[in-house]
């Protein structure tokens, strides 16, 4: 998903934004436009999403968790699979 990051100097991050329409470009202050890929998400530490040490600057991403119910369904996964194995189902 294509997506315009609004941040400040520093990193910070102000403003996330994408969908339809697509969002207008800020004028006199930095700004990315960043595809976040399937499973990832901008990491902000303390509110910095974007890596201004590097050139280009770049947005910080990371893997977005399971989440709860993935755990559980992976577990229940787990547990059929030993009971298959144990010739039970």
């Amino acid at each position: 998903m294509n997506t315009l990051i609004i941040y400040d100097n520093t990193g910070f991050v102000l403003d996330i934004r994408s969908g339809d329409p697509q969002p207008r470009e800020p004028i006199g202050v930095p700004f990315l436009w960043v595809d976040i890929p399937e499973g990832k998400r901008i990491k902000t530490t303390d509110g910095i999403g974007v890596d201004v040490s590097a050139t280009p600057h770049q947005a910080i991403l990371e893997d977005i968790p399971p989440t709860e119910v993935d755990l559980l369904s992976k577990q229940i996964a787990d547990l059929q699979y030993q009971l298959m194995l144990n010739g039970v189902l």
